[in-house]
């Protein structure tokens, strides 16, 4: 697994952007062959051709991509997306055949917070320092009026993908469900005040993003985690909105309104219309990927499922959200055939983690390699199942009533706010 750290270090801390002498080292060229390399040294790469069923839908949305490309005419920035799917998918399967056992992406995950706890303190550390400079030199996001008449000093960002509010409180979304399992079981008294330790940060530097996006998916995540650590029922469902509400209630009203001096909320629903808009247009094909804003001449869709949809069609939406869901399968199998419950916990917190993700690209274009990383932790668990689960006809009906009703509810959202 030493390669999987020297790459979340590139990818969170990203030297190559800001510390001497690595500024403007092309290290992807350097990172994959020695991985392969490594992984070739330990016998395994036969395993980077076995593919599950999560993998071959990752494999048909990279070629649905490019057959998306072709059909509406190569752009600009086509080649520049195709490689980023390939480097992507690369990435992907490096992950999977590096984490072999439960137990090794259990200790990738705690790479994972670890370098989210990182950022965490980068964060919390611009906000108090007395220019608003970051680590890496940068300095605050736009913030709103409304913000600042409540005296928010501005919003944190850091570098590299995570250069704004929204996508840098995407780093302590995905980390919270690692540091919340130690406040339950299998965990003991000293574990949970671990978790209260390792939460502060997470929540205190996700606050000072100001994302209206990121703290809607804290929230979500919180939720989900009392339900997994509640059982669901009926009651303990009331009960859980309840407190959520309340949580919403007491937020100040820059984090929870949906109307801002600058439309940003408003903004978003006008681009999901477009979405809309470019599937009946063509939905075989999509507009091509990357052409979002070139076809709106304003923003992109500020939501990674409409994005995919409008641009790829609604073949590219079907691999997009097999990858998605196959994932999720691998992980409810892991959960039935685990027998250790440390490893139990760590299945149900990187569901929650995606989870999180997903929730969170609902209201920012996530389209980003930290998403296909997640979905290798979750194809390497399908990897180590010893009756890994397939692709069924039950499951093409349930995917193609998730895709009907994903466009309809986004269809009525559209027409109402109009």
């Amino acid at each position: 697994m030493p390669f999987l750290f020297i790459y979340l270090v590139l990818l969170f801390i990203a030297p190559q952007l800001w510390i001497e002498p690595f500024v403007g080292l092309r290290t992807d060229l350097f990172l994959y062959p020695a991985w392969i390399g490594w992984i070739a040294m330990t016998g395994r790469a036969a395993e980077l051709f076995r593919f599950g069923p999560q993998d071959w839908f990752f494999a048909a949305w990279l070629v649905w991509i490019v057959v998306s490309i072709v059909a509406n005419g190569f752009s600009d920035n086509s080649s520049t997306i195709i490689q980023d799917y390939v480097k992507w998918f690369v990435l992907y399967r490096l992950t999977v055949v590096s984490l072999p056992t439960l137990t090794h992406v259990r200790r990738g995950l705690l790479m994972l917070l670890f370098f989210s706890l990182i950022l965490a303190v980068e964060g919390i550390q611009q906000m108090h320092s007395p220019t608003g400079t970051g680590w890496a030199g940068q300095g605050f996001s736009w913030t709103d009026l409304e913000a600042l008449r409540e005296g928010v000093r501005g919003r944190t960002r850091w570098i590299n993908i995570f250069d704004g509010p929204g996508v840098f409180c995407v780093v302590y979304t995905i980390a919270l469900p690692f540091a919340a399992q130690y406040l339950g079981k299998p965990f003991g008294a000293r574990s949970r005040v671990l978790g209260l330790l390792l939460l502060a940060p997470l929540l205190l530097a996700t606050f000072y993003t100001g994302s209206r996006g990121g703290f809607l998916a804290t929230v979500g995540v919180f939720g989900l985690f009392l339900m997994t650590k509640l059982r669901i029922s009926l009651g303990r469902v009331v009960l859980i909105g309840g407190v959520l509400l309340a949580v919403l209630a007491l937020a100040p009203g820059y984090l929870t309104s949906t109307s801002d001096a600058e439309r940003s909320a408003q903004h978003r629903i006008d681009m999901w219309a477009e979405g809309i808009e470019m599937v009946r247009y063509n939905p075989l094909f999509g507009i091509g990927r990357g052409n979002f804003l070139s076809y709106t001449h304003r923003l992109i869709a500020h939501n990674s499922a409409i994005e995919v949809m409008g641009e790829t069609g609604v073949p590219g939406l079907f691999f997009w959200l097999g990858i998605i869901y196959m994932g999720f399968k691998n992980l409810f199998f892991a959960y039935r055939e685990a027998q250790d419950a440390v490893l139990r916990s760590y299945v149900i917190a990187l569901g929650l983690s995606v989870a999180g993700y997903l929730m969170s690209s609902m209201f920012v274009t996530l389209e980003y390699e930290t998403f296909y990383l997640l979905l290798a932790f979750m194809s390497a668990v399908g990897h180590t199942l010893s009756a890994p689960p397939k692709f069924t006809r039950s499951d093409l009906w349930k995917m193609g009533a998730m895709m009907a009703v994903f466009f309809v509810g986004v269809k009525t959202l559209v027409m109402l706010y109009v």
